[in-house]
């Protein structure tokens, strides 16, 4: 889980140098990457490149977002599982959770006795409860919001304002992410008017918040699931 994390921030630092190499070439300052060296022939092609790239620099944004909540909630999923809790010792919320997924397996010609098996089932206090992660989803619009309705979900308890100020961030990250993947503008145009401020700063954010979803989940699993 942290892994991933740290190969894919480590990615996104690489591309944002070059990003910021790129700028400085661009005005004609000197070289700021150090694994790197730009030569521009035609000004004009490499701007158009370069508001691009600044594009794409958000995609791998959003991308990380996704991945490290499907990971850390994948990792969840795992560490409650092993702990092989009975339905009666399960916070509530995770009670629901797992009723709402036994729900959508059930097949329409066999709906009474499938619920009544599993009325049944619960009613045993031994009767231990198993979370399958194919169940879990995300809407394809991982922003804060999704991200705490998550943790809400899942009865992981914390602290909204270490959350607070990474909304706008996110939200940006996604909606631009949304608008370049269905096609609703090009790259070129959405990096027209980001600067590499911008995208440092989307950056920082975004890495803090997902570090305190991680903190989350791996704090709940020491309290929740033991």
């Amino acid at each position: 889980m942290k892994k991933n994390f740290e190969t894919l921030t480590q990615e996104i630092d690489r591309f944002l140098e070059v990003l910021k190499d790129f700028e400085s070439t661009i005005i004609g300052s000197p070289s700021t990457c150090s694994f790197l060296k730009l030569d521009i022939k035609d000004k004009d092609e490499s701007e158009a490149i370069f508001k691009s790239l600044k594009s794409n620099m958000m995609m791998m944004l959003y991308n990380l977002t996704e991945s490290t909540i499907r990971l850390t909630m994948n990792f969840y999923y795992d560490n409650f599982n092993k702990k092989r809790k009975n339905y009666s010792n399960t916070v509530e919320n995770l009670r629901k959770t797992w009723i709402k997924h036994s729900l959508g397996v059930i097949k329409p010609d066999n709906i009474q006795k499938q619920v009544y098996d599993m009325i049944e089932s619960i009613m045993d206090v031994e009767y231990t409860i198993s979370l399958e992660f194919e169940n879990f989803s995300l809407s394809g619009n991982a922003d804060l919001r999704e991200l705490k309705g998550i943790l809400n979900t899942h009865g992981l308890i914390y602290d909204d304002n270490q959350f607070k100020i990474y909304g706008g961030s996110l939200k940006t990250v996604k909606e631009m992410r949304n608008s370049l993947a269905h096609g609703n503008i090009s790259f070129e145009e959405n990096g027209k008017n980001l600067s590499v401020s911008d995208l440092t700063n989307y950056k920082n954010e975004t890495y803090a918040c997902l570090l305190i979803f991680i903190e989350v989940v791996e704090n709940n699993i020491n309290e929740q699931i033991e």
